[in-house]
Order: structure tokens, then C-alpha cells, then sequence
């Protein structure tokens, strides 16, 4: 991986691989060689079992690197700099080089104080980018279908918040997909894929997108998520489809312009939601707050 690197500190782990902050450090030189500007570089390295070739595996991690590689470019994209197979103590694994994200996900943004709560125009903005990210993947013809905080990695530029989505593993470019294709993170998914009294035959990943970002914005604003899983056997997502202009009742802290346009993200017939456009819209324009709500919140992501 353009020359060695050793494994500082575990970042964090997943399905799908662990990711570990590493160091890269000279490769042995000949006497008097000068070092390279690389050495010392700090970078985030996610590490995985080198899958056998035409395995499940080996097609999912290549998916997966391609993916990443037609949303490349853009400011709230994690970017790849780097793949390859390394040795580690004895053993061959799959090795992904990325940027480095100093302040974790949103979560431990938020617990270390990166990402501030109570500041609605630094909030305003980190929503606005995860948004801006996804439209851009979606104008790139890719579907990420596991938005959630945990998938997004956060940094300080000056003084403002840098987001950047990461973890394409599940990804896809297939427009319309069957119900026995659904993968995500439960919490974030529409009833269209997990409801068994809403399900159907096919649905949208791009919808799916627009569920997880709504319910990103939801949990940001009101430190809490408004039910566990789109499910009638959730007591929260019940009492929201039964009064679905009660929505502010579970999100008391969003004001009622937030409210409101989450009423059309939150619709159950995917079809009549509204466009990730109208929403991004909607959060750069309007308070984001209840007046009487503004503090830092005692709740936060409980995923």
C-alpha cells in the first residue's frame, strides 16, 4: 500500500470489515536515503479477509470499490486512495487506504463536542452536506442503502463541520429492486421493506435514501429518533400512522417547518414523497428549532 504502514487504534468494526487509524512509515532504505513527505502520514485503513477469487466476497468487496470510485470527487464523499492485498502477521487481507475522519462518526462527533447541538447554523450545515452527498451518488446513478449516523464521518475544516459519507458496501445502481433484495440498517429503513403489513413487491433505493436522511434529520434535531423501526408493531410508528399530523409529538424538539416536510418524507406510499431537493430546501431556509427548545441536547443517537 504504497509502502508500509502499521495499525495505530481500532476506529471501529462492521460485517463488513474493521477500520483501524494507521501510520504510514518508512519502507528499510539504503544508507543515507532521505525520507519520503508520506512518512509519518496518519490515514484510516479498513482491513478485511482477502476473499477467494469468484467468491460472493470477492464480487461484493470489487461492487463495492466501484461504487465508491463513480461517487468519487465530491466534499462530503469519504474518499478511497488506495487498495491492495498486505500481509499482516503472517496473513493476507484486503486492504482499503481512506481519509482520515478525526472526529468519528456523527455520533462521537456529537459526544466529543465537534458536531454542537445547540449551534443551529453549524447543524444546518452538516444536514445540508449529508443531503448534498446523497443527491450527488443519486445524480451518479449509485444508492447507498445504509444512510445512518454510523455511515457518516465527520471533521473539522476551520470552523465549520466536514461530513462525508462512507461505507458503500451496500450499495446499487439498480433503480427498482425486489423485496427479497432489501438490505440496510432496520432503523433507517422504510416500511416498504421491513412493515409486513406495507411491504412490496419491489422498492425504490433511491426512496430508501430519502427515509434515511429524513430520519437523520429528525434524530439530529430532536436527539432522538422518532420510533425504532417502521413497523406497526412499534409503538411510536403506530401512533404515527395513526395521526400522522401528531409527527411534531415525537420529534418535539424540530420546529413546525421541519415537521411539516417531514410529514411528506415520512409518507408510507413511497411515491408521494417528496424530492431530496425540496428537503435540502427546506433545511437551508428555515429554523431548524423550537424557540423553546434551543440547548444542548441529554439525548442523543440511540443506534
Amino acid at each position: 500500500m504504497g509502502g508500509h504502514f502499521k495499525l495505530k487504534k481500532l476506529l471501529g468494526a462492521g460485517s463488513y470489515g474493521t477500520v483501524y487509524l494507521a501510520k504510514r512509515v518508512a519502507k528499510p532504505n539504503p544508507i543515507g536515503a532521505v525520507a519520503t513527505s508520506n512518512d509519518g502520514e496518519n490515514f484510516a485503513v479498513k482491513v478485511m479477509p482477502r476473499p477467494e477469487e469468484g467468491s460472493v466476497e470477492k464480487w461484493m468487496s470489487d461492487e463495492e470499490l466501484r461504487l465508491q470510485a463513480t461517487v468519487a470527487g465530491h466534499r462530503n464523499i469519504l474518499q478511497v486512495r488506495e487498495a491492495s492485498y498486505e500481509t499482516l502477521k503472517g496473513e493476507k487481507f484486503g486492504c482499503i487506504r481512506m481519509d482520515l475522519c478525526e472526529g468519528g462518526d456523527m455520533n462521537r462527533a456529537v459526544l466529543r463536542g465537534m458536531l454542537m447541538l445547540d449551534k443551529e447554523e453549524q447543524v444546518r450545515s452538516a444536514l445540508l452536506q449529508v443531503i448534498d452527498g446523497v443527491m450527488h451518488c443519486h445524480e451518479q446513478g449509485v444508492y447507498h442503502r445504509d444512510l445512518k449516523p454510523a455511515n457518516i464521518l465527520c471533521s473539522m475544516e476551520g470552523e465549520e463541520v466536514r461530513v462525508r459519507i462512507a461505507d458503500f458496501g451496500l450499495a446499487t445502481q439498480e433503480a427498482m429492486m425486489s423485496d427479497g433484495t432489501v438490505a440496510g440498517t432496520k432503523s433507517f429503513m422504510p416500511p416498504e421493506c421491513i412493515c409486513p403489513e406495507l411491504r412490496r413487491p419491489n422498492y425504490s433505493p433511491a426512496l430508501q435514501d430519502l427515509w434515511a436522511v429524513g430520519m437523520i434529520v429528525a434524530g439530529t434535531l430532536s436527539g432522538e429518533f422518532p420510533w425504532r423501526t417502521a413497523r406497526m408493531s412499534d409503538p411510536s410508528f403506530r401512533f404515527y400512522m395513526e395521526n400522522p399530523t401528531r409527527l411534531g409529538e415525537l420529534i418535539p424538539r424540530a420546529s413546525d417547518e421541519v415537521v411539516q416536510i417531514l410529514q411528506y418524507v415520512f409518507r408510507t406510499d413511497p411515491f408521494s414523497r417528496i424530492m431530496l431537493e425540496q428537503l435540502r430546501e427546506v433545511v437551508g431556509k428555515v429554523p431548524l428549532f423550537k424557540n423553546e427548545k434551543r440547548g444542548f441536547f441529554d439525548k442523543l443517537f440511540g443506534f
